[in-house]
């Protein structure tokens, strides 16, 4: 009963961006939520070793160093992402996972990261009716605001959060700086949110 108990609890997001007909609970807790079956809290050891984590590309914020950012990480047995994203604490020798993302990159057509994006969003919000949804655009000010974001969030209780967003790269930008048209979906928990918003920039 508790193995079962446990199995519910761990509702996967892979199951609802294949928008799985399923009606799912409704999750109070981020570390309910994964992406390629890796939720808030895991030890990243259990899926991939310490020289792949030493070697992929660490990114630091201006203010704080107490959080960074293991950045484009490869999937091993690849099922909806092409790349995965960490927060890590500094200093953690057992590499806990305090933010997560996934991403898809769309190198030809912007409307199709719009449209796995819309079913994202609406199964999302068709099966955790409770949580708080907003949406709003993002204009990036590497090109004079020519590049967009159009970004969904649902929070949490609590003020953790997923967000599922496209970016739109500007043809400068993407030449300039080798950038692609992409998806993301994060899950990030209140703490770390608190941390980025109020030290980390």
């Amino acid at each position: 009963m508790y193995m079962l108990r446990l199995l519910m609890k761990k509702i996967s997001l892979i199951i609802v961006l294949s928008l799985c007909s399923t009606v799912l609970s409704q999750a109070d807790d981020i570390k309910d939520f994964q992406i390629e079956g890796i939720s808030i809290g895991d030890s990243l050891l259990n899926y991939y070793d310490k020289k792949e984590i030493k070697n992929a590309k660490k990114t630091y914020y201006p203010k704080s160093d107490k959080y960074y950012l293991l950045d484009g990480i490869k999937i091993k047995n690849q099922k909806e992402y092409e790349v995965l994203s960490f927060h890590l604490k500094k200093n953690d020798n057992q590499y806990i996972i305090h933010s997560l993302s996934g991403g898809i990159f769309y190198k030809k057509n912007f409307n199709d990261c719009l449209l796995k994006k819309k079913k994202i969003v609406d199964s999302i919000r068709s099966n955790y009716k409770k949580l708080k949804f907003n949406e709003y655009d993002f204009k990036y000010k590497i090109d004079d605001l020519k590049s967009i974001a159009y970004v969904s969030d649902f929070d949490l209780k609590d003020g953790s959060s997923l967000r599922v967003w496209c970016v739109n790269w500007s043809k400068v930008t993407e030449k300039k700086r080798n950038f692609n048209d992409n998806l993301s979906v994060a899950i990030s928990p209140n703490y770390f949110l608190k941390w980025r918003n109020e030290e980390a920039n």
